[in-house]
C-alpha cells in the first residue's frame, strides 16, 4: 500500500513494502526513479541487515548456515504502518518466523520520514530484543532520476562533494558481486566534482571507502536543479547505475555502514566489515536527509 505525506514544497509516496520511498515530487517535478523493471525494479530500498552480496548467498551465525540474499531482506518484507500526520509517517518491521529463518535475532526496525520545507528527513532506529549481541550492516540505495527533464541528458549532471578526497576504489567482481579490497579499479585524487558518464559504471559501482564528504550535491551543471544528500552517520559511499549498456535514467547515491563480502571471507557474518553490534535491549539511531532545489 502507498502512503502520502506532503507540504507546500514536497509530495512523497512511501510503500509499506520495504518502507521504500516510491516518489518524491518537488514543486510537482519527480526526482526519483519510477521502479521501471526494464532498468531496476526498486526506487530507494533500505539495506538491512547486510549490504551487497554474501559469498554463495549464505552466511554463518555461530557456525550455522543461513541463506541471505543481496542487500538483505528488509527491502522485500512488508512493514507495519505505525502512525501518520500530513508531513510525517512511521513504519515498523519486527522479527517474525520468516525473518528468523534468515537472521536469528529478535529485532525492531523503525523508519520515520518527515518533511520540512524543501527537506525530506529520515530516522532509522534499530532495537535488539535478543539475549545475544546482534550484528548488522545498514545502507541506503536511493535512485535519483537523471535527467530530470526531457530536454536534458545524463551527462549534463555532476556530483559535487563538500570536501575533497582521494580514493583508490576497490574492485567489484562482476560474476560474484563481491568486493575485493586487495585490488583497485579506479583512483580519484582530490575528488571534488564527479561528472556523470555511463562508462564509469561498466565495472559496477564506484565504491568510496571511508568517504570524507558526507554532504553531496547531485545537480544539473547549468540549471543547478537537483538534490543535496546529507548522510553524516554513514561510512562508505557507493555510486551506481546499471552496467551492460542499459543507459538507465537514474544514478544511485548509496551511503553504507558496511559493504558486500570479500572473496577472502570465512563466511561468518561476525567477520564482515563495519558491523554495528547491539547488546540486549540496546538501540541504534541513524539519520539522513535530502534537500531539493
Amino acid at each position: 500500500m502507498l502512503y502520502t505525506i506532503k507540504n507546500n514544497d514536497l509530495e512523497v509516496q512511501i510503500s509499506d513494502h520495504g518502507a521504500e520511498i516510491k516518489s518524491i515530487k518537488y514543486h510537482g517535478l519527480e526526482y526519483l526513479h519510477d521502479s521501471n523493471p526494464k532498468y531496476w525494479s526498486y526506487s530507494a530500498p533500505l539495506l538491512f541487515p547486510n549490504i551487497g552480496k554474501l559469498k554463495d548467498d549464505t552466511t554463518k551465525f555461530n557456525g550455522i548456515n543461513y541463506p541471505m540474499r543481496k542487500h538483505g531482506f528488509a527491502r522485500n518484507f512488508d512493514f507495519k504502518f505505525v502512525s501518520q500526520s500530513d508531513d510525517k509517517i512511521t513504519f515498523l518491521l519486527k522479527a517474525d518466523k520468516e525473518s528468523l529463518i534468515i537472521y536469528p535475532f529478535d529485532f525492531e526496525l523503525y523508519v520515520d520520514y518527515k518533511l520540512k520545507n524543501n527537506q525530506l528527513l529520515s530516522e532509522i532506529r534499530v532495537i535488539n530484543h535478543s539475549k545475544s549481541v546482534m550484528p548488522f550492516n545498514l545502507g541506503l540505495h536511493p535512485a535519483f532520476k537523471v535527467p530530470l527533464l526531457a530536454n536534458e541528458k545524463f551527462e549534463d549532471y555532476h556530483i559535487i562533494f563538500d570536501k575533497c578526497g582521494t580514493y583508490e576504489t576497490p574492485e567489484v567482481d562482476l560474476e560474484t558481486g563481491l568486493i575485493d579490497f586487495t585490488k583497485r579499479s579506479k583512483e580519484f585524487i582530490n575528488l571534488k566534482e564527479l561528472n556523470l558518464n555511463y562508462a564509469d559504471y561498466e565495472r559496477d559501482a564506484i565504491v568510496l571507502e571511508n568517504v570524507i564528504s558526507h554532504n553531496v550535491l547531485l545537480e544539473n551543471k547549468d540549471t543547478h536543479h537537483g538534490v543535496r544528500f546529507i548522510f553524516d552517520d554513514f561510512i562508505h559511499l557507493g555510486i551506481w547505475t546499471p552496467n551492460g549498456g542499459k543507459f538507465a535514467p537514474f544514478i544511485c547515491i548509496e551511503p553504507w555502514i558496511g559493504c558486500a563480502d570479500r572473496p577472502q571471507t570465512d563466511g561468518e557474518f561476525s567477520s564482515k566489515r563495519d558491523l554495528i553490534f547491539l547488546k540486549e535491549n540496546e538501540e541504534k539511531l541513524i539519520k539522513y536527509h535530502y534537500e531539493f532545489q
